[in-house]
């Protein structure tokens, strides 16, 4: 990929990918006030443009009593309430603005995890910033555009019905960016057919979903498999990334780089080699922050896309948890603003009898995974108000010795609050999209 590339793409599918990724460049390196200046003026014209010309946020404008003319200060933002996947799914389209509803759109839904369809816009405008702001993230990692890289992605649908069109065979020859089925990798022989492509193909990046990408590197290191040309980056996202899955795929495949985003607003913040945080896209997006839930600080993200006015999100509160950066000491040559952790979706949150939460990804800490041998994944399933139900897929490494660890562990974490049982599973499902869920909730089934 080269900005030629880039500027090639733009010319066959009407975008403006280039002329976005030079704005955020530039951002990047400005000082921090500028970036702040573009924020509000950007905010500013989006909430305009809302009240005049989006019957949802007209509606919703006059009801809690905010005047987008009147707006000044990133504090107002607080008067919105927050949209909701309800919203979404209630009043899709009415968030459709006017001098839209006869334009060219592209349709995107989500299953959430409610299993509930929500419906989204967007126009070539939000597409184009959303890649440029995909690609200058990927660069705090050190990777750049002229590398050639795997794409680890994919359910049945999308592989059956998209990856084979003309537009995208040609993306992924003008950026050199090859494509494997994430879905298909519960098959022995994928895996080995992975490891064969990855060989003789010789990868600078590899990217994609985190369990695919930790599933493939559990292959690796049980076969004894090591690849002769490992790449240099391993850039994750879709799923939250653990400790253990990090350093799993560090030891078998390479550095790794995550990176957050939804496919209702993409590329919202990446992980940078130089401080170790994700750095937010503050000229894409703004983020806000709810209470904090638990006691390592987690706290209910809403984002604002500052580039689709198509289909204006204002305040989407997305189902998942981040830990702001406040202050902290990791210096930066980067001046958007950092997130310290994106530690936990929504769905990772289980509520207690008591009214208390906890993080699930907490139960299996990285000094608790130190100790244990042959757990090679877990799932959390919530079977009523006062009982979990924990899955573990075990290897034959896996001894009664690692129960008792797992079992002490969690009593102390735990400390009586809601009761669990323990349970040795051959394989841990994947939903239908081939996606992994670490907390299954089945009180609301």
């Amino acid at each position: 990929m080269t900005r030629f590339s880039i500027f090639l793409s733009d010319l066959i599918k009407g975008q403006n990918t280039l002329r976005y990724l030079n704005r955020f460049e530039r951002l990047r390196d400005a000082p921090r006030s500028e970036t702040e200046a573009y924020r509000l003026a950007r905010l500013k014209q989006l909430l305009v443009h809302c009240e005049r010309d989006v019957p949802f946020y007209s509606e919703r404008f006059r009801e809690c009593g905010f005047s987008a003319e009147d707006f000044t200060s990133l504090e107002q933002m607080r008067i919105i309430p927050p949209l909701t996947r309800k919203d979404l799914q209630d009043h899709w389209q009415e968030l459709i603005a006017s001098g839209y509803r006869n334009k060219k759109l592209s349709a995107g839904s989500s299953g959430g995890s409610t299993g509930q369809p929500i419906f989204y816009r967007k126009d070539s405008r939000a597409t184009s910033a959303g890649l440029a702001a995909h690609l200058l993230g990927w660069s705090f990692s050190g990777w750049r555009m002229s590398m050639k890289g795997l794409h680890i992605w994919g359910n049945p649908t999308t592989v059956n019905e998209e990856w084979g069109r003309f537009t995208s065979r040609l993306k992924a020859k003008i950026f050199r960016h090859h494509k494997f089925p994430a879905y298909t990798l519960h098959d022995g022989s994928r895996l080995r057919d992975l490891y064969d492509t990855i060989t003789r193909e010789k990868y600078d990046y590899i990217d994609g979903y985190t369990n695919a990408i930790c599933h493939f590197a559990e292959y690796l290191k049980n076969n004894n498999l090591v690849l002769s040309h490992p790449p240099r980056y391993v850039l994750t996202t879709a799923e939250n990334l653990h400790d253990y899955q990090r350093r799993s795929i560090e030891e078998a495949i390479g550095p790794v780089y995550d990176t957050y985003g939804c496919s209702e607003v993409n590329s919202i913040a990446y992980e940078c080699a130089e401080c170790g945080l994700y750095h937010i896209i503050d000229p894409h997006v703004y983020i806000e922050y709810g209470e904090p839930v638990d006691e390592a600080g987690n706290r209910e993200v809403y984002v604002t896309d500052l580039d689709n006015f198509a289909f204006p999100m204002l305040r989407y509160k997305n189902g998942d948890m981040a830990i702001p950066d406040e202050g902290s000491s990791h210096e930066c040559s980067i001046g958007f603003s950092r997130l310290r952790a994106v530690s936990g979706r929504e769905v990772d949150i289980i509520t207690l009898p008591d009214g208390g939460m906890l993080s699930v990804p907490s139960f299996f800490g990285s000094m608790l995974l130190k100790k244990v041998n042959g757990l090679k994944q877990y799932q959390v399933e919530k079977i009523d108000a006062d009982m979990l139900r924990i899955n573990l897929e075990t290897s034959e490494r896996f001894l009664p010795a690692d129960m008792e660890i797992i079992e002490e562990a969690l009593s102390e974490y735990l400390k009586g609050r809601i009761g669990y049982e323990i349970r040795i599973v051959d394989k841990i499902a994947v939903s239908g999209s081939g996606k992994f869920r670490l907390v299954v909730d089945r009180t609301k089934d």
